[in-house]
């Protein structure tokens, strides 16, 4: 309850408007009466109406208990003035016996009888079983029981007991009273009570200010969920509502119009919204404790490798078996960054697959790699100096590699993958008297690792395509492919095969040539053909 000294320039302001539209309506009805209309019933009195909210006391002083708060703009009837304070009476009641209490003279103002009479019910929510009396007493008899959970009116407050009603319908006497029960077993003082009901029809507003604009409208026992209160009203979210930090207000309600619910409904009603706030908390507690787990890892990995990143780089020397290229990365097709001679020594780490990562030492400074090189050809055992005076045993003449082959070209691409160096371009090969030209010459070599050194002793067979032209000695000849298998010391010449020796002509879809026996054979041609020619001995190509 609100005291009258208490109420504020919010309550003024809005109801002052109301009481001019009321009044106004109230003024054309008496007006309408005064022309021909029948008199109305009540003769006693005048029906009066409040400026604003306004209290009724239990006896004419304002230090006495508020045993009701009248909303401004509804009927009811006053009797003789006393000392600056009015006796209020039901508009219904046949005689004023019992008034209901006592208002000051200063916030009534006498208005025709048009006007909505009070309805001196108020809405309450039991929460637990209630027996009510016939008197107010409790020594007076049983006039039945309430359920827990059941919606009742009380209303004319008087010595510590209100009258009950049905909650159904409009109180406007107490002669329509089923009985009576304590004020405290139905005015729930609940400060942190999360859900209110609306005692009496009231108007919900968009912000805690009388100008603020309608947003919605709470009827008698109709609930809503409360938030802060803010100048002597409760911010209201819809009852469904799951309020979160964050969820917009609903708008906002006077407090002296809303009630408390009992604590074990409000439970009830509640258990679904915090099943659900808890299982939202739940979730959200579990994506901070994973995000907490995950950066525990994520701190664990970068310690692990910063561990190894600090840890000292563990090397050691090797030996380049041949010519070695040392490549950006752990694979055969990437960029190569260096090169070995064969014997030269170098740094390198622990081994990764079938490479190793190769190292190089400035003083002062740590180690810093600078690329891999294939491990094959790296031994631990410095290689064996030759001796000076050592004479170099040489292979016998005829053999296929102590003779050097020079092969220039254009373009030249070495396929470890193939085991292949592809030349390309005015191909030019030269091996003693022996001239090769094409377009393309591919040399195929033995699968000894990634190694350029003695390519020769590694070559297998060269195949030369495009424009194949071929000059040893006095012969000449030209042909669509053209193939030396070296070992053999054997040239296969294939398609259109031609072969000049003098004034001797040849020709075939292939023709071979034997180096070592110094003859050749022609299989096939225009006609079928097979040709032997015989050089003199011991003579090389």
């Amino acid at each position: 309850m609100i005291s009258t000294s208490e109420r504020s320039s919010l309550f003024r302001s809005r109801s002052f408007s109301v009481f001019l539209l009321h009044t106004f309506a109230c003024m054309v009805f008496f007006f309408a009466l005064a022309v021909g209309s029948k008199a109305h019933a009540y003769d006693k009195s005048k029906l009066n109406v409040t400026k604003y909210i306004a209290n009724i006391r239990e006896t004419p002083s304002l230090k006495a208990p508020v045993v009701w708060v009248l909303s401004p703009a509804e009927g009811f009837l006053v009797g003789k003035e006393k000392k600056g304070w009015l006796p209020v009476y039901p508009a219904a009641d046949g005689e004023l016996k019992n008034p209901v209490g006592y208002i000051s003279k200063k916030v009534v103002i006498p208005v025709s009888s048009d006007c909505p009479l009070v309805d001196w019910g108020d809405v309450r929510y039991l929460g637990k079983d209630l027996k009510y009396y016939l008197e107010r007493t409790v020594k007076s008899s049983t006039g039945g029981m309430f359920k827990t959970g059941d919606k009742i009116k009380v209303g004319f407050l008087r010595d510590g007991w209100y009258a009950v009603f049905k909650a159904d319908g409009k109180v406007t006497s107490e002669a329509g009273a089923l009985g009576y029960v304590k004020k405290e077993q139905v005015d729930i003082a609940l400060d942190d009570a999360r859900i209110r009901y609306a005692v009496r029809k009231i108007n919900v507003i968009e912000k805690p200010v009388s100008t603020s604009k309608t947003v919605g409208i709470l009827s008698p026992g109709h609930r809503a969920q409360v938030g802060a209160e803010k100048g002597g009203m409760y911010a209201l979210y819809r009852i469904d509502t799951l309020v979160k930090k964050d969820t917009p207000v609903w708008g906002y309600a006077w407090g002296p119009f809303l009630a408390a619910y009992p604590k074990n409904l409000e439970q009830q009603q509640m258990a679904g919204i915090d099943a659900r706030k808890a299982e939202i908390a739940a979730v959200k507690q579990k994506k901070i404790t994973d995000e907490a787990i995950r950066k525990d890892k994520l701190d664990a990995m970068e310690d692990a490798m910063q561990e190894i990143l600090d840890a000292p780089v563990v090397t050691k020397t090797m030996y380049s078996m041949a010519v070695l290229n040392v490549r950006s990365q752990p694979d055969a097709k990437s960029l190569i960054v260096d090169k070995l001679e064969q014997g030269d020594a170098v740094t390198v780490g622990a081994q990764e697959g079938k490479w190793y990562p190769v190292f190089k030492t400035v003083k002062g400074q740590e180690a810093k790699r600078i690329g891999y090189v294939y491990g094959t050809y790296l031994q631990s055992q410095a290689p064996a100096e030759k001796k000076k005076d050592t004479p170099v045993k040489r292979k016998p003449a005829g053999g296929p590699d102590d003779v050097p082959i020079k092969i220039t070209s254009t373009k030249m691409t070495f396929s470890e993958n193939n085991n292949s160096i592809i030349f390309a371009g005015n191909v030019k090969v030269v091996r003693l008297d022996v001239t090769l030209t094409s377009d393309t010459l591919t040399a195929h070599l033995r699968p000894d690792g990634d190694s350029l050194a003695d390519t020769q002793e590694k070559i297998k067979r060269i195949v030369a395509q495009g424009n194949v032209k071929v000059v040893m000695n006095k012969r000449k000849g030209d042909c669509d492919k053209l193939t030396y298998i070296v070992a053999d010391s054997i040239i296969l010449m294939e398609g259109n095969a031609r072969l000049e020796d003098g004034p001797n002509l040849v020709q075939g879809n292939l023709i071979k040539f034997y180096l070592k026996e110094n003859r050749s054979e022609v299989v096939g041609g225009k006609k079928p053909i097979e040709a032997i020619f015989y050089t003199p001995k011991n003579v090389g190509p």
